[in-house]
């Protein structure tokens, strides 16, 4: 079997509905050629948490020679939190409105671990410790094999002419990076490192709007050896997912559809060139593609 095209997608945190335009679009099952490397954090802010793990999951199990599924800092977060401390609670205070919780528990599930029968009830009479330790092991019992598949996931995928990680290596090791790499910098590095390195490094982790001077949230490519694909879905309802084409060594980027009706507005972010609080307002429901190789920096690029 014979890669083609590579497709790399980061930080999906919960929005099932554009990470299923992603996967039609690769088409795993239409394209043999095809392979689609996913960076972590899948879970946290958006509303299918559990959903989006269970696709990613199915999918190593349907492609398991095409389908890479790397752990992310959030992902790592969760898992400390189910295997920590009763009276730590500090990842699930949070968990806003208990998203994350809720797509693992339902209603009445939920209302178990708080010690009442109401589903319609986030509230609870509990103190904090026992509260903590009835929601994480309702988790646990009821989603064993997914949180095992997911402790499994490793941090880092190198190929020939690639790493693809969450966050980000310790590049001052040049071709000594693994050994020099502790595993939280995988998945936690920042900032973000640019220009030449041994082979192309390609992340997520940090929102590429942090590194557009306009704020955008497309695709940024330094011009040199690294590619960054956190488009801040949980802002943009968009995932970007860069590809790869083996045959000639050149990169291209799209964006999945707004995943909001026209005209509806999205949380305020800062600008960073003024520092003012400015309110989205996103159009249109097809695919869009930016300008060019859809990069926003750099154009093309080969691998190195």
């Amino acid at each position: 079997m014979t890669i083609e095209r590579t497709y790399a997608v980061s930080d999906i945190h919960g929005h099932i509905e554009p990470f299923r335009v992603v996967l039609e679009h690769v088409g795993l099952d239409r394209d043999p050629g095809a392979e689609l490397v996913l960076f972590g954090d899948y879970v946290d802010r958006g509303p299918a948490s559990r959903e989006v793990l269970e696709t990613v999951r199915d999918l190593q199990q349907r492609f398991p020679d095409r389908v890479t599924a790397l752990l992310g800092n959030h992902d790592d977060w969760f898992l400390d939190w189910l295997d920590g401390d009763d009276e730590d609670f500090s990842w699930l205070t949070g968990d806003a409105d208990l998203g994350t919780v809720k797509s693992f528990l339902d209603p009445l599930e939920l209302a178990h671990a708080l010690g009442h029968d109401d589903p319609s009830s986030d509230a609870s009479a509990l103190d904090g410790p026992t509260m903590n330790q009835n929601i994480k092991s309702a988790i646990l019992e009821k989603h064993s094999e997914l949180v095992g598949w997911l402790r499994r996931l490793p941090r880092v995928h190198e190929t020939d002419d690639h790493i693809f990680v969450h966050a980000g290596i310790d590049e001052e090791a040049g071709e000594m990076w693994r050994a020099a790499t502790p595993d939280y910098v995988l998945t936690e590095k920042f900032p973000p490192t640019f220009g030449p390195f041994v082979k192309t490094v390609i992340a997520g982790h940090v929102r590429t709007s942090e590194m557009h001077g306009d704020g955008s949230h497309g695709t940024f490519h330094d011009g040199d050896s690294h590619y960054y694909i956190d488009g801040s879905v949980e802002v943009t309802g968009r995932l970007n997912v860069l590809r790869y084409s083996a045959s000639d060594g050149t990169y291209g980027s799209f964006v999945t559809p707004r995943a909001w009706t026209q005209s509806r507005s999205v949380p305020k972010a800062v600008k960073p060139e003024t520092g003012r609080e400015e309110t989205n307002h996103l159009y249109g429901t097809g695919f869009s593609v930016e300008d060019g190789n859809g990069i926003q920096k750099g154009w093309g690029g080969r691998s190195r």
